[in-house]
């Protein structure tokens, strides 16, 4: 089997840059039982089974293909690629380890849990100074993407007026991650040199005066002589990438899912215990994320198929998460389903999100908050670009009822 003789797909189509429902849809063709999923795109080689996709993303032989990628967009060289080459998601072997090792301990649940109380404080604030404006509210600012920025300030020790700061250089920063677009590369540039020596500026401010963050840990660690400044970048960068646009856009995904099923809104309304059950639930159901990407790093054959190191494979979390051989009935939302497998969106194998409990207990809060507080939710516009890589939030206004 060669890539000239996959069955193809244009990925450009209506139904792969419309909406989950007909993207799932269009590619339900392709996931037969028990064969190896492959579809070839304009893109490359678009990797549609659940198992086939969980199995390369665990693969040792498979580069997350970050110098591919930055080629592609036009960076070759400068604090763009300096940046992107060194992220932790991009390391391979003692470099990946030495620095995944290093942070390890301050990614935990329970370290999740000690920032709960102050994003449970943040979110019932804000939700409740939308009073008044409950026929128009403008949830993506007001709350999906001031939420994530903030929480990163206080997860590296920053003040959280720096938020807007945060969130934009992530904005500029997740570049890398869309569709390849003219002025990108320069906008990248311009983002990875102002937050490297942002981050780098916060490090030194940590050293003098340290506390329980992410950064105060890491030069901890530091001064025990383990890691530099290259791996405290690698984290704290790869944090940042990693915790803020996703985040920002799953929150709206969901609750989007959310209002056009009222019965799973009354279900969590009535029982908020069921919060961590409906996050996994909607992340599978309506991923922000809907592909990584893999290249191998020498010639082989995989699923008998011959795949080059030039060859770029994209196993696709929204295919992958609606397998139907893996998720009974896919395209039926179910908060209270145990899923029987995990939902691709935080990856598999040594490049599993490192931060994903604390991005489960940021969106449960939200959701819980949201659903206690009103008794309704209406999406009046919806606006997300990135199909078939990462989904970017522009608009996310709502009208909502409070509840009595």
């Amino acid at each position: 089997m060669t890539t000239d003789t996959l069955p193809t797909i244009d990925w450009m189509a209506a139904d792969f840059q419309t909406d989950i429902e007909r993207a799932a849809a269009a590619i339900a063709p392709f996931q037969e039982k028990g064969g190896p999923g492959f579809v070839r795109s304009q893109r490359g080689i678009e990797v549609v089974n659940y198992d086939t996709a969980v199995a390369l993303t665990r693969d040792p032989r498979f580069s997350l293909a970050m110098p591919h990628k930055l080629k592609i967009i036009g960076i070759t060289e400068g604090a763009a690629a300096r940046s992107a080459l060194n992220f932790l998601f991009s390391r391979e072997g003692v470099d990946h380890v030495r620095a995944r090792k290093a942070c390890a301990p301050w990614f935990t649940a329970s370290g999740a849990e000690k920032l709960r109380a102050q994003t449970r404080q943040w979110v019932g604030e804000w939700l409740d100074a939308a009073a008044g404006k409950e026929d128009d509210f403008e949830f993506l600012g007001e709350i999906s993407n001031r939420l994530p920025s903030t929480l990163f300030c206080a997860i590296i020790g920053a003040p959280v007026s720096d938020a807007p700061f945060i969130q934009h250089m992530s904005e500029e920063m997740m570049l890398l991650t869309a569709p390849p677009m003219p002025g990108n590369a320069e906008r990248i540039e311009a983002a990875a040199g102002k937050t490297e020596a942002y981050l780098l500026g916060e490090a030194e401010k940590r050293r003098s005066n340290p506390g329980e963050d992410l950064l105060s840990h890491l030069v901890k660690v530091q001064q025990e002589g383990t890691i530099d400044d290259n791996d405290i970048l690698a984290v704290v960068f790869n944090a940042l990438v990693g915790s803020t646009d996703t985040t920002s856009a799953q929150i709206c995904l969901s609750l989007q899912s959310l209002a056009a099923h009222p019965d799973q809104w009354e279900l969590l309304k009535n029982d908020p215990s069921l919060a961590p059950k409906a996050v996994m639930e909607l992340l599978r159901y309506n991923p922000g994320a809907w592909s990584v990407q893999r290249s191998p790093y020498e010639t082989l054959e995989y699923e008998g198929l011959e795949i080059k190191p030039e060859d770029t494979l994209f196993p696709c979390v929204f295919a992958a998460n609606n397998d139907e051989s893996v998720f009974p009935d896919p395209r039926r939302l179910d908060i209270t389903r145990d899923q029987p497998a995990s939902p691709l969106n935080f990856g598999m194998g040594r490049h599993g999100c490192l931060g994903r409990m604390i991005t489960l207990m940021e969106q449960e809060e939200v959701l819980v908050a949201v659903t206690q507080k009103w008794s309704n939710l209406t999406v009046l516009e919806s606006n997300f670009t990135g199909q078939m890589f990462a989904l970017a939030p522009h608009a996310f206004r709502v009208s909502f009822s409070v509840a009595q």
